[in-house]
C-alpha cells in the first residue's frame, strides 16, 4: 500500500538557532561531500544589516553555532546569523529549520519557547506528538507535527533533543514540494548536529563476532517475536559470513489463513532491491564494451530525452543511476494506468519531466531514470528487440544465469505457479489482510527499478558475488572487479552518514560501512546489505508493505549480535509498531467509510489525465467505487481539520494514497491529486 507521504522530522532541512551571538565558524570533519571538498566558510555578505551575517556555502561545510555545537551546512544552502539565531535555508528558500538551545524542564515547554522566540504569533494546532527512544547520543527526543491546510501545502514540524539539562529544539517549515527535493540536505544538517557531550555508539575498530549457534538462536527468536509483534505474516532471512551461508530460514506463513509456511525458496517481490541487480547488468555490459559509464545516454538510446535539452545532452549512462541529475521522483503515471503501457511508452513520458534541482546539486531518488538505464543498456545489447523483452533477456543472460539465480524472475505468471508469498496490507480496521495477486502489477513499465521476484536462496548467491568482488561461490567471474566496485562509488549525498552510488545505498552505520539497497512497494518489503570490512551479508524479505516496523530493527539486531551493541532493537520495534498504528488510526478516524449517496452521485462520472489515464467513479449498492481499469477500490469521504473534503480509497492496498480533492468551478467537477512533486488534475471525460 502507498501511504500518504509524511516526511519524518529527522529527514527535514535545517536552520540552527543557538542562544548567544557570534558567527558560524568552520571546524574540521572527517565527513565530506561525495565530490566537493569542504571549503572555509564564506565571508558575511557585505550588504547584510548590522549584527547579521550571511554565508552561502558551495560545498557541504562543517560549521559551529555560537554556543559551540557543530553541524554540516549542506552545499548551496545559506546560513544566516542574526542576533544569536542561525538559520539554514535551501537554494530556493523553500524550506528552513531553526535550532534553539534552552533550559526548559520538559520538551513541550522548550518547543513552545523556541516558537515564541522565532515566530511570536505561531499558533498552529498540534497534529501529533511522539517520543521516540533517545538515540545517537541524545538522552531524550520529542517530535511534533503541526496541522497545516490543504491549500497552503506545507509541512511544519518541531523536534526537541535533550542532552543533560539542555534541550536543542529544531523548528522546520517549508512547502511540501520543497521538502520533496530538499530532505537530503535537511538530513545532513539535522543528523550532523552535535552538542557538547553527545557521543554516538560506535563499532569502529571492532571485529565482528562469529555468528555461532547461540547468537543465531537469539536472532531467530527475535525475528519470530518481532514478526508477531509487527503483525508480519511471513519473513525469509539469509545471512552469510566468511563467504558461507550460516543462516537461511523462513518464518510465518505465505498467506494469512493458510498453513503453507515461508521457506528459503519462497518468492517475494523485491521492489527497489531490484536496482543493484540492474546496475550489475550495466557493469557487465561495460566490461563487454557495449558502452562506457560516461557514454551519453543518447548515443546508446537515441530516443532518450528529459524535459530539459541541455540535461538530455549531458546525461551519461552513469547519471541514470546516481540520483544526482535534478530529475524528481515520479512514476510517470504507471501507478494507475499500466496495462498496455510499454517500456517505450514510459520512457517517452520522460520528455515532460523537468529537473527541479540543479545537476549534482541535491540527491533525488528516481525510479524512472533507473528504469531508463536498464532499458537503454538492454537496447545496446539487443537493438532490434522491444525494450521490455530486451531487458528481461539481458538480466537472464548477464545476471541471473551466470549467478545461478534459478528462481529469480520478472514473469508474474511464473511466480503465481511457483512457491510465493502473497501480498498483505492493512484494512480500514487495521487488521492485516491478503490482497489480490498481483497487487503490484503496475510496476511493469518500470520493472528495472523494482519489478523482480526472488528468494533468499538466490539472493545469497548474489551477496556472495558482491563480497568476493565479482566471483560466484564456485569461483567463476561474472563481472570485473573494477566495474563491480564502480557501482559503490558515492555519487550523491543523501544524508549525514549516507550516500548513493550507482543504484547502491552506501552508509556508515555506527562507524561500520554498510552497502546494499532496501526495497518497499505495495505489500512487500525487503532489505539486502553487506559489511565488506567484516565479510558479513544479509537479506530479509517480507510480505507486508512499507512502512514495515520490522525492516530496520532486523538490521539493528544483527549489529547488536555482531558487535555487542546496546539492546535497542526491541524498544525500537515497540515504538515503531505503536507509532505506525496510531498514525493509521488517526487518519482513518477522519474517514467516513459509508459516505452519503448524494455526495457520491454528485461526483460520479469518468475523469482522465494524460499520464494517469482514465478513472471512473460510480455508485454500486450504496457504495462508491473508483475503477481505474487495472484495479478498483471502494471509496470514503475524508474531512481534514481545515474542513477540506477528500475522496479517498478504502480497499487494501490503496488505503492512504491516492487522495483526491474534488473541486467544482463553473459547474465542472475536477479531481485534484498530489503525486510527489507533481499536482495532478483529472478532468471530466468529454461526452462524444
Amino acid at each position: 500500500m502507498r501511504r500518504s507521504l509524511v516526511i519524518p522530522l529527522v529527514w527535514l532541512a535545517s536552520s540552527a538557532i543557538a542562544c548567544g551571538g557570534g558567527e558560524p565558524r568552520p571546524v574540521q570533519s572527517a565527513i565530506a561531500g561525495p565530490r566537493h571538498p569542504a571549503p572555509e566558510a564564506m565571508p558575511a555578505t557585505p550588504s547584510a544589516p548590522a549584527g547579521e551575517s550571511v554565508v552561502t556555502v558551495d560545498a557541504d561545510s562543517p560549521m559551529k553555532t555560537p554556543s559551540g555545537a557543530t553541524y554540516t551546512a549542506p552545499m548551496g544552502w545559506t546560513v544566516t546569523t542574526r542576533g544569536g539565531v542561525v538559520i539554514l535555508e535551501d537554494t530556493n528558500r523553500e524550506v528552513s529549520v531553526t535550532l534553539l538551545e534552552c533550559k526548559e524542564s520538559e520538551a513541550g515547554a522548550a518547543i513552545a519557547a523556541a516558537w515564541k522566540q522565532v515566530k511570536p504569533d505561531f499558533a498552529r494546532k498540534v497534529k501529533r506528538m511522539t517520543a521516540p527512544p533517545g538515540r545517537r547520543g541524545w538522552d531524550e527526543t520529542v517530535d511534533v507535527h503541526y496541522e497545516t491546510t490543504t491549500e497552503e501545502a506545507r509541512d511544519v514540524f518541531a523536534s526537541a533533543r535533550r542532552k543533560r539539562d539542555t534541550w536543542y529544539v529544531a523548528l522546520f517549515d517549508g512547502t511540501k514540494e520543497g521538502w520533496g527535493r530538499r530532505w537530503p540536505g535537511a538530513k545532513i544538517a539535522f543528523f550532523s548536529f552535535k552538542a557538547d557531550g553527545v557521543e554516538e555508539e560506535s563499532f569502529q575498530g571492532k571485529t565482528a563476532h562469529a555468528l555461532d549457534e547461540g547468537r543465531l538462536r537469539e536472532l531467530a527468536s527475535f525475528i519470530e517475536e518481532g514478526r508477531k509483534a509487527a503483525n508480519v505474516p511471513g519473513i525469509a532471512v539469509a545471512i552469510l559470513q566468511g563467504g558461507k551461508v550460516v543462516f537461511e530460514r523462513g518464518f510465518g506463513v505465505r498467506e494469512l489463513g493458510k498453513k503453507a509456511p515461508v521457506t528459503p525458496d519462497t518468492l517475494f517481490r523485491l521492489a527497489s532491491t531490484t536496482k543493484p541487480l540492474t546496475s550489475l547488468m550495466l557493469a557487465v555490459l561495460v566490461d563487454e564494451g557495449k558502452f562506457g559509464w560516461d557514454t551519453p545516454v543518447t548515443q546508446v538510446f537515441p530516443a532518450f530525452a528529459v524535459g530539459d535539452a541541455e540535461l538530455t545532452r549531458r546525461m551519461t549512462m552513469q547519471n541514470l543511476l546516481c540520483g544526482c541529475t535534478g530529475i524528481p521522483y515520479d512514476n510517470l503515471g504507471t501507478d494507475f494506468e499500466h496495462a498496455g503501457v510499454t517500456a517505450e511508452d514510459a520512457l517517452a513520458r520522460l520528455k515532460d519531466l523537468a529537473p527541479t534541482t540543479g545537476f549534482e546539486e541535491a540527491y533525488q531518488y528516481s525510479n524512472a531514470l533507473l528504469a531508463a538505464a536498464g532499458y537503454a543498456a538492454a537496447h545496446a545489447l539487443y537493438p532490434s528487440r522491444p525494450l521490455g523483452p530486451a531487458y528481461y533477456e539481458a538480466m537472464r543472460a548477464k545476471v541471473f544465469g551466470p549467478l545461478g539465480m534459478k528462481a529469480t524472475t520478472f514473469d508474474v505468471a511464473a511466480v503465481k505457479r511457483a512457491e510465493h508469498a502473497s501480498a498483505h496490507d492493512r484494512a480500514p480496521s487495521y487488521d492485516m489482510v491478503a490482497t489480490p495477486f498481483p497487487a503490484t502489477g503496475w510496476t511493469g513499465p518500470l520493472d528495472p527499478s523494482w519489478g523482480v521476484w526472488s528468494n533468499v536462496r538466490d539472493l545469497s548467491r548474489y551477496l556472495a558475488m558482491e563480497m568476493d568482488r565479482g566471483k560466484t561461490p564456485e569461483g567463476k567471474r561474472v563481472v570485473s572487479e573494477v566495474n563491480l566496485l564502480k557501482r559503490r562509488e558515492p555519487q550523491a549525498r543523501s544524508g549525514d552518514m549516507t550516500r548513493y552510488g550507482l543504484a547502491f545505498a552506501l552508509e556508515t552505520y555506527r562507524g561500520v560501512q554498510v552497502l546494499g539497497h532496501p526495497g518497499g512497494a505495495w505489500a512487500y518489503t525487503s532489505d539486502l546489505f553487506f559489511l565488506p570490512e567484516h565479510d558479513v551479508a544479509a537479506v530479509m524479505l517480507s510480505n507486508v508493505d512499507s512502512p514495515n516496523p520490522f525492516g530496520g530493527v532486523f538490521r539493528r539486531k544483527l549489529f547488536e549480535l555482531l558487535f555487542d551493541g546496546r539492546d535497542e532493537a526491541r524498544e525500537d520495534l515497540v515504538y515503531a509498531a505503536k507509532s505506525q498504528e496510531e498514525d493509521f488510526r488517526r487518519e482513518m478516524s477522519k474517514v467516513d467509510l459509508e459516505p452519503d449517496r448524494a455526495w457520491l452521485e454528485r461526483l460520479a462520472g469518468s475523469y482522465e489525465h494524460p499520464w494517469f489515464g482514465k478513472v471512473s467513479l460510480r455508485v454500486e449498492e450504496n457504495r462508491g467505487v473508483l475503477d481505474v481499469g487495472e484495479w478498483k477500490s471502494s471509496v470514503g469521504r475524508k474531512t481534514e481539520e481545515d474542513g477540506t473534503v477528500k475522496l479517498v480509497l478504502t480497499s487494501p492496498p490503496w488505503i492512504g494514497w491516492p487522495e483526491f480533492v474534488p473541486k467544482v468551478v463553473d459547474g465542472k467537477t475536477t479531481l485534484h491529486m498530489r503525486a510527489w512533486q507533481r499536482s495532478v488534475v483529472f478532468e471530466p471525460v468529454k461526452r462524444q
